[in-house]
């Protein structure tokens, strides 16, 4: 296990991994507090389909054009998602946000159908490439992470009072559609850099496992989020070696390190429950 720590691109690797799992953390509690799981997934598949049209384009070799494509799908979708709120007393917003995933991943396929690497790129869309990640594109995403951290802990109040309780911070004044679109887009952004170093699926799991590790470790939110980042940092750290070690691809290998990891957590929080009550309540 060592000697992969001897590589460049491992450490390169790792502080890419890092520094995902440090800003998906944290906005996984408020996707778990909002209820709407699949929000990540839904937004990374309509990032992945804005690289699929530059693909489509053959505008992905420009680095303006092959961001601003998947961005400017997160931003519909942003606003999509917090418009869709609205019905939510109708119809659940899961049952939308899947539909918008399904139809996003649809479309995906029909586009690269026609391109002639359309298997590899749709692939690269699911998986990423860690291993492969260019310095300056981790350095560049790190720094676009650091500024929408310190905006989300500047305007932290009416965010953590949506998501612990919409319809109370209604009732005292916020303006939920605008801080929604906030939300939304900010987490779109995030999730459009993290799918082009990490994939959908472990841009998911980072987002879902660390929270809920968190969430099923304490009641505390400040608890709740030191143990997510901590699972998230240790699940890429040894998903990371085991697929250096195993010869795999970085994203399937971590992703499945952490539910192993969610797993033996869960026996053990249920053993010390079985033994201390206490510990349960």
């Amino acid at each position: 296990m060592i000697e992969a720590l001897t590589y460049p691109f491992m450490w390169w690797a790792l502080a890419a991994c890092l520094v995902l799992a440090g800003i998906h953390a944290y906005l996984g509690f408020h996707v778990v507090k909002r209820g709407v799981i699949f929000v990540d997934l839904s937004l990374a598949q309509l990032a992945a389909l804005g690289m699929a049209i530059a693909i489509a384009t053959d505008l992905h070799d420009h680095p303006l054009a092959a961001y601003l494509f998947p961005v400017g799908m997160t931003l519909i979708g942003a606003v999509l998602f917090a418009w869709l709120r609205r019905l939510a007393h109708r119809v659940p917003l899961e049952a939308f946000i899947g539909i918008v995933f399904a139809t996003a991943q649809a479309l995906v396929i029909l586009v690269l159908e026609k391109t002639p690497s359309g298997t590899e790129h749709l692939k690269e869309t699911l998986i990423g490439g860690i291993f492969t990640v260019a310095p300056e594109l981790v350095v560049k995403t790190a720094v676009i992470y650091a500024l929408i951290g310190v905006l989300h802990f500047a305007v932290r109040k009416p965010l953590f009072a949506i998501s612990d309780d919409a319809e109370a911070a209604a009732r005292a004044g916020y303006k939920i559609f605008w801080w929604d679109v906030l939300f939304y887009a900010t987490f779109g952004i995030v999730v459009t850099s993290s799918v082009r170093i990490a994939g959908v699926l472990l841009v998911f799991a980072l987002l879902v496992i660390p929270a809920v590790a968190g969430v099923m470790t304490s009641r505390h939110s400040g608890l709740r989020l030191a143990v997510g980042w901590a699972f998230g940092f240790a699940g890429c750290i040894l998903g990371l070696l085991a697929a250096f070690r195993l010869d795999e691809p970085a994203a399937p290998t971590i992703l499945a390190m952490m539910t192993a990891m969610l797993a033996v957590l869960g026996a053990v929080l249920w053993i010390r429950r079985r033994l201390v009550p206490a510990a349960g309540r």
